[in-house]
């Protein structure tokens, strides 16, 4: 009888209890909801660790620390003409050289005045003093100076560019890498202008062998470097040093 039944919810209901849908009782007692299907398992993903580096691939410029990237002109010192058969590489060259230093530059001085061959015409050279950072092959003292051809004069002798010029062109601080060798001029020294002690060692460079840093771009002082030669670097004179103490040249 289904009265009793009926009553009985609507008491529940009043009562407080929460209200269900009601289930017709001629559903049998027995029946069930189908069972929760289980979500299939997703495998869970293997670490994959990142492919090792190419030792054979070139050093990007982003692994690589930039020196200041100072304005240079280095006109000034490509006044003269050279003949000479060009080497492949830094590493051909320092094979060559006495002596292959790094460092900075720390100023220009004017040099000797000195008169080769001809009665009266007389060249006017400046030095450029290096502080040695490093020493990559050959004895150097802390300071190796330079010999660079200073131009041409006017009438009254007066050198056309001044020590000054060369300063503004190369900054004292550039870094530089330089391979040279006793300077080995011939012709009479009319005025020593240096005034440096008796015995300092005078040298002069090899064509290819002034090279600055800018940033990380390697810059020929006497010479223009071909970027994409063995003379330019990713990672500049950094890269360059590398190169060199790999091929031996660690300051014997």
């Amino acid at each position: 009888m289904r009265l009793p039944v009926l009553l009985l919810l609507g008491a529940l209901t009043a009562c407080g209890a929460p209200a269900t849908t009601a289930r017709t009782l001629d559903t049998p007692a027995t029946a069930s909801a189908p069972p929760a299907r289980e979500a299939p398992e997703v495998p869970k993903a293997s670490a994959i660790p990142p492919p090792s580096p190419d030792p054979t691939e070139p050093t990007s410029r982003s692994a690589c620390a930039p020196a200041p990237a100072r304005e240079l002109n280095v006109r000034l010192l490509r006044q003269m003409v050279f003949d000479y058969d060009p080497l492949n590489s830094p590493e051909e060259l320092a094979a060559k050289t006495p002596l292959v230093v790094a460092g900075t530059v720390e100023d220009f001085l004017p040099g000797d005045i000195v008169e080769e061959g001809i009665p009266g015409d007389r060249t006017h050279y400046v030095l450029m003093p290096v502080r040695v950072t490093e020493r990559f092959k050959g004895p150097a003292a802390r300071l190796v100076h330079l010999k660079f051809f200073q131009g041409g004069r006017w009438k009254n002798q007066t050198p056309v560019n001044s020590v000054a010029d060369f300063r503004r062109g190369v900054p004292r601080g550039t870094r530089v890498l330089v391979f040279v060798y006793p300077d080995t001029s011939e012709g009479t020294v009319i005025k020593d202008r240096a005034g440096l002690p008796a015995g300092t060692p005078i040298y002069s460079a090899h064509p290819q062998g002034v090279l600055l840093g800018r940033g990380l771009t390697v810059i020929g002082g006497m010479e223009e470097i071909n970027p994409a030669s063995r003379w330019a670097d990713p990672c500049g004179l950094d890269g360059i040093a590398t190169r060199l103490r790999a091929a031996g040249h660690q300051g014997q």
